[in-house]
């Protein structure tokens, strides 16, 4: 059973996943031990935290579908000439060996026969083999036909995608999870898990590392069934810059996915933040005017355009921008927050604890109303309102990510540089510090020797 998990690990169809890799490895090994695992001791031991429940959260059970549809696709074609087989039975965890047995030959049927004849034989086998070989390679490159129950699952999986709140991505996700389980080989439901899991990794509600990899997976997954989906592309470019801080990969990336498919307004948009935290702040402008060309009612698109102004320290603008959104939609939390940034910029401080107070009334958990709240009473003198925010920030409930990037921007308010540097550091640790570049509210820090190294470890200089 292990030499047959070497074999099926050294196909193309496992080489592109590390996380399908150590999945197929792990249930491997527990059943030559003749150990039982159940679908949270999977979950733990792979990659999900101790708190997972597989109740409310499919993931396994996603994984193992693609687990046998990737199993399926390599004795179909790379493994069909072995002997043995892994196999999962229907609902187990549990892998079992088959062997195919070898096709008996008829008797008399090729020791007597003349040469000429096995010659021709040879040759006809050649040209068969060469057929199936080419007519599975094209099954294996093109879009399969899927219903239209997979294509709504989908269609509904990206109008929920687009609304960016914590709640919508999760219902974007399980969409797109469904929608693989019902096509495990449709390549654009595993490129919009990936954009699921892309933005969740950058917007502070989980820890980065653990959504990231995630990310990866299903963009890989997708690209290997279809290399020009440009979601995927998207993805893998977003988390490049954005997680990594590998910029110039994040641009290659998105420039990829903008070439395969120009109106993917999402991949420009990405792009020019890329543009903007690098200093490129001329062809970020330009890159956001194209986003907004496509889709010129989107609201990220809309919210990005104007933390462009905000971080270009154009204030009135950025007000501006953000009235506009909420004038559209009097909900949307991310113009809230640019509104009461750039009112605080101005020295509004009523009508920027207004804007914050609006968001932290509104949180499902994260805390990023509260800390802009500690930052603007930490500047304002209530120091004691600001240090009961910060207690708070510090000892978060079990299942709260606190993103440390917010507890800099609220100590530096408070004027504790020294501790504000020790966050920011963690922060570039744990990939949250992308803005550090270019954010107004860390200004004070920027002549700090450790601030610009830690400008090198990011790769901003």
């Amino acid at each position: 059973m292990r030499a047959e998990l070497d074999r099926v690990l050294a196909g193309s169809e496992f080489r592109t996943s590390e996380r399908r890799t150590r999945l197929l490895k792990f249930l491997v090994e527990k059943a030559i031990t003749g150990e039982q695992v159940k679908e949270y001791s999977i979950g733990v031991d792979v990659d999900k935290p101790r708190d997972y429940d597989p109740r409310i959260d499919p993931a396994v059970r996603v994984e193992m579908g693609r687990l046998r549809a990737r199993l399926a696709s390599y004795y179909a074609t790379e493994g069909r000439n072995g002997r043995e087989r892994l196999e999962f039975p229907k609902r187990s965890y549990r892998p079992v060996l088959q062997f195919v047995s070898e096709p008996q030959p008829k008797e008399g049927s090729s020791a007597g026969r003349p040469r000429r004849f096995a010659l021709t034989a040879a040759i006809a086998i050649t040209v068969c083999i060469a057929a199936v070989v080419a007519w599975r390679w094209a099954a294996r490159n093109r879009v399969p036909a899927v219903n239209s129950e997979v294509r709504e699952l989908t269609a509904k999986a990206r109008f929920f995608w687009n609304k960016r709140t914590p709640e919508a991505l999760a219902t974007s996700l399980e969409l797109y999870q469904e929608a693989i389980r019902k096509a495990p080989r449709y390549a654009p439901a595993y490129a919009g898990e990936a954009l699921c899991y892309a933005v969740m990794a950058t917007d502070s509600v989980l820890p980065a590392d653990q959504t990231s990899a995630q990310a990866v997976d299903a963009a890989n997954a997708a690209i290997t069934l279809d290399p020009n989906v440009a979601e995927a592309h998207a993805a893998l470019g977003l988390i490049a810059w954005a997680i990594h801080f590998d910029w110039a990969t994040g641009d290659m990336e998105l420039s990829r996915a903008v070439a395969l498919d120009p109106t993917f307004a999402t991949a420009h948009q990405w792009r020019a933040m890329s543009l903007l935290y690098t200093g490129h702040r001329s062809e970020s402008r330009a890159e956001i005017i194209r986003a907004l060309e496509i889709d010129p009612v989107s609201m990220p698109l809309l919210g990005d355009d104007g933390m462009i102004s905000y971080y270009s320290r154009r204030y009135d603008e950025a007000i501006e921008k953000a009235r506009k959104m909420l004038a559209m939609d009097p909900a949307f939390r991310n113009a809230h927050l640019l509104l009461g940034d750039a009112l605080e910029a101005k020295g509004d401080w009523a009508g920027a604890e207004r804007e914050f107070q609006t968001v932290a009334r509104a949180s499902t958990g994260d805390s990023e109303g509260s800390a802009h709240l500690a930052r603007l009473f930490a500047l304002t003198g209530r120091r004691k309102d600001a240090e009961t925010i910060v207690e708070k920030l510090l000892h978060p409930m079990p299942n709260q990510y606190i993103d440390p990037y917010q507890l800099a921007f609220v100590f530096t308010g408070l004027g504790q540089n020294n501790t504000a540097l020790e966050w920011l550091a963690k922060a570039v640790r744990q990939h949250t510090a992308i803005t550090m570049n270019v954010d107004p509210e860390l200004d004070p820090l920027r002549n700090e020797p450790a601030f610009q190294q830690l400008l090198k470890e990011a790769h901003f200089i």
